[in-house]
């Protein structure tokens, strides 16, 4: 198997290489370190590659599989956003005023670790992981594989560069307006907001329900095997549900209905945005589903405005309030704006929560209340940003000739933080032909029917409609 083969192998092929002595961890290990040395200087999705340690770990999984008690993921590297701890690691929170070393593991990274996953490679993140772009003064930008010049999206843009260049079939993400689905719309990978309360928080983070993390993987086999182990009960933190499998075998689409609104009422989408989402339902339909019009008129500029105020309400406002005068010159500007924008003024949890209240109401009039199984939208109005936009500098971009806020009005991800409960994937649906970059769409259901969302997302994976083949994939 050429090296290229091994960056692009997906976790489920290589455990059954694994299992089969065709490959073995260290060999697979190899591949992608070399490859992640190889596009630091292009693609930036690292700030450390960890080989020492996880050579060795990938030594021990495979004594593992040579004594027979190798677990669901021995020997699969997982590539971790900076902003997740792992015992010992540093974390610097994409900041020039932040360095804290890690006293223990994240409950989903211990829940990895203890399935026998292998972590190589930190993964970028913007400062704070308050940007749908990947950039910072600590790390510099993060460039989309698949065009250089643009935004791999944020704030999990390292996690979601990382998988399309090649370095490992799985990452971590974490998502509190968009920063899993927005960067796995733009490089072409699957990404799941899971309902607030399916996968064990940071402890701590209980009460902050807009945020969650959540899996990230190229395939769509893949993101339920991750899913599979992340999910359920840890004993570091108190607020997770209990824990249900996704299942193996998938149900056919007969019977199911679909609320399609492509823009959430936004003037504007990319012309092969649409049309990728378009030919992405074609397909479901073929597969037995009913597709549907609906008509949702959202404010996306309003959304995510009341948003940031509910978790500035929550914990950030408290968090910024403690950095020093002299520390606030050396944020990013995106945060330096922030504080001016926030800091000092009434932001309300209220309001977001009256508005999440008014959102499902009309979800309920429209979609729920109407025996709809789940809404389709898309990820993002557009494709054309450049990889280090600054929405302080540039305050409105242009899709379509249409001038949109560009802080997270192109996003079409942030209302389903307020509607926390809500399970939504974003679903590669092929490229813009303009701009070489990815295209993607959003599966909603209601609130906790994850299994909905992901068996939509098994029979358009199905179809050959979702997801781009491997051979299409950037090299480095």
């Amino acid at each position: 198997m050429s090296p290229q083969d091994l960056c692009y192998l997906s976790a489920t092929d290589a455990l059954r290489a694994f299992g089969d002595g065709s490959l073995t961890p260290p060999d697979y290990l190899e591949a992608l370190l070399t490859a992640a040395a190889g596009c630091q200087s292009t693609v930036n999705a690292t700030t450390v590659i960890h080989a020492d340690e996880a050579r060795r770990q990938a030594e021990r999984a495979q004594k593992r599989w040579r004594d027979g008690t190798a677990r669901p993921l021995e020997g699969i590297p997982v590539i971790v956003k900076e902003e997740t701890a792992v015992r010992a690691w540093n974390s610097t929170f994409g900041s020039e005023i932040c360095d804290e070393v890690a006293e223990e593991d994240h409950p989903i990274v211990d829940k990895l670790r203890r399935a026998g996953a292998i972590f190589h490679v930190q993964a970028t993140n913007p400062e704070f992981c308050c940007l749908g772009h990947t950039w910072s003064r600590r790390w510099g930008v993060t460039r989309n594989p698949w065009n250089l010049q643009k935004s791999c999206g944020g704030s999990s843009g390292g996690s979601g560069a990382a998988l399309a260049a090649g370095l490992g079939p799985l990452a971590t993400g974490s998502d509190m307006g968009g920063s899993i689905r927005l960067p796995a719309a733009m490089n072409g990978v699957y990404g799941f907001k899971p309902p607030s309360g399916r996968l064990p928080t940071s402890p701590g983070d209980e009460l902050f329900g807009f945020a969650v993390e959540g899996p990230m993987a190229r395939s769509f086999d893949d993101l339920v095997l991750m899913q599979n182990v992340v999910a359920g009960p840890h004993p570091d933190t108190y607020a997770t549900v209990p824990f249900t499998p996704l299942p193996q075998r998938w149900r056919s689409l007969e019977g199911v209905r679909i609320a399609y609104c492509p823009s959430l009422g936004a003037r504007t989408m990319a012309r092969d945005v649409r049309a990728n989402m378009d030919r992405a339902l074609a397909a479901l339909q073929r597969r037995g589903a009913t597709v549907q019009t609906v008509d949702l008129r959202w404010d996306m500029a309003e959304v995510g405005h009341t948003l940031m105020e509910g978790i500035m309400a929550v914990y950030y406002a408290e968090f910024l309030e403690t950095i020093q005068e002299a520390d606030r010159a050396r944020l990013c500007s995106y945060n330096q704006d922030t504080i001016r924008r926030f800091l000092g003024q009434p932001n309300s949890l209220a309001k977001a929560a009256d508005l999440a209240s008014a959102l499902h109401r009309e979800m309920q009039a429209k979609v729920w209340g109407l025996g709809f199984d789940a809404l389709v939208c898309g990820t993002t109005l557009g494709t054309d940003f450049a990889a280090d936009q600054d929405p302080v500098a540039e305050p409105s971009l242009s899709i379509e000739g249409v001038a949109v806020d560009a802080f997270l009005a192109w996003a079409l991800t942030p209302a389903f933080n307020l509607l926390s409960r809500y399970p939504v994937m974003a679903v590669p649906t092929g490229r813009d032909s303009a701009t070489g970059v990815p295209t993607s769409m959003q599966i909603v259901a209601n609130s906790y029917n994850d299994e909905m969302v992901f068996r939509l997302a098994h029979h358009l994976d199905a179809s050959g409609a979702s997801g781009l083949f491997k051979s299409e994939f950037p090299t480095f």
